[in-house]
């Protein structure tokens, strides 16, 4: 695998993200035996930085996580987690669709310097370490109230960041969002070394609008989440965690018959797709089972033919 760069963090050019994943494009309880296992498997074939959340079940992402690394050296992985839902107890545990175990937690967004280390301290007592790789805000522009607030949120949380950055305490910085735009904003309120960009940018559409170059000018690295469109694009039922829609069924139809003609599997279409961009460093795949990491690792590292991008582009499917 190609060694890529976060800031000056050198990075496996694939991550896992530890969390329920979709199946069919819905989301299913994991047992700890299976999250650890799939965490073992992962650093066993190589795969260096474990992404995570507050968010993700609640908490119960970070716990898992942390259990799974215990006793592991800490320089065999990289690990990123994410500020911006600071989970406050509860009596009961928030589950729904797409958490369906959780910890007994709520969420209250907080950008403030205080919301941001409370955070962190609380993900680091999760996950039991004492440092983490990379912080990135989540997901700002959903609790923004207007493009004014969703600026000053972000121009809020830069200003901790970048002082636990410049003090060592987080080795690079991000925002982790769903669309373009604040990642936009963020790159005119200050210096960013990552953004995690997810469920906007794959094999069958690309609607960056333009970040990834953007990015790839400024030296700022793309993680790419959610490459196969939360399933769509592995065989599955949902695109962006919704019944896919009729102009995207004929898409993936193109797609599987430009990947049949050349022998290549449609998962290994999707997650090296993005890599192809110079600003991307990572793809972030969400695995639930060893099994899993052993698939996605070999679509990962399957040979795929130049024929096979050329076509992509003659069919209008891929600009790159």
């Amino acid at each position: 695998m190609e060694l890529r760069q976060i800031g000056k963090t050198p990075l496996k050019s694939s991550v896992l993200s530890l969390g329920a994943a979709p199946l069919g494009g819905l989301f299913a309880p994991v047992t700890e035996a299976d999250a650890s296992a799939t965490v073992e498997a992962s650093l066993r074939v190589g795969i260096k930085l474990i992404d995570v959340a507050p968010h993700y079940g609640q908490g119960l992402a970070e716990v898992r996580l942390g259990k799974a690394l215990q006793g592991l050296p800490n320089d065999n992985y990289l690990l990123s987690t994410k500020v911006g839902r600071l989970l406050e107890p509860s009596e009961s545990a928030t589950v729904g669709d797409n958490w369906p175990e959780a910890l007994n937690f709520t969420t209250v967004y907080d950008t403030s310097r205080r919301g941001i280390l409370k955070s962190l301290e609380d993900s680091c007592r999760r996950l039991g370490t004492s440092e983490i790789d990379i912080a990135f805000l989540h997901d700002p522009d959903r609790y923004a109230k207007d493009s004014s607030d969703l600026r000053g949120m972000i121009s809020e949380a830069y200003e901790t960041l970048s002082e636990l950055r410049s003090q060592g305490r987080v080795k690079a910085m991000g925002i982790g969002v769903n669309a373009a735009e604040p990642c936009f904003a963020a790159m005119q309120l200050g210096t960013w070394d990552c953004f995690v960009l997810a469920g906007t940018y794959s094999v069958l559409r690309q609607e960056d609008k333009g970040l990834l170059d953007a990015c790839a000018a400024a030296s700022v690295s793309v993680l790419i989440g959610g490459p196969y469109m939360s399933g769509a694009l592995a065989g599955g039922s949902t695109w962006r965690y919704r019944p896919i829609p009729p102009d995207i069924e004929d898409d993936i139809a193109r797609l599987k018959a430009i990947c049949d003609r050349h022998e290549v599997p449609m998962q290994a279409a999707a997650l090296q797709f993005p890599l192809r961009h110079p600003a991307v460093s990572s793809v972030i795949v969400g695995m639930r089972s060893a099994s899993e990491v052993a698939e996605n690792y070999g679509f990962l590292n399957a040979w795929i033919p130049d024929g096979f991008w050329s076509d992509l582009e003659k069919e209008g499917l891929a600009r790159r």
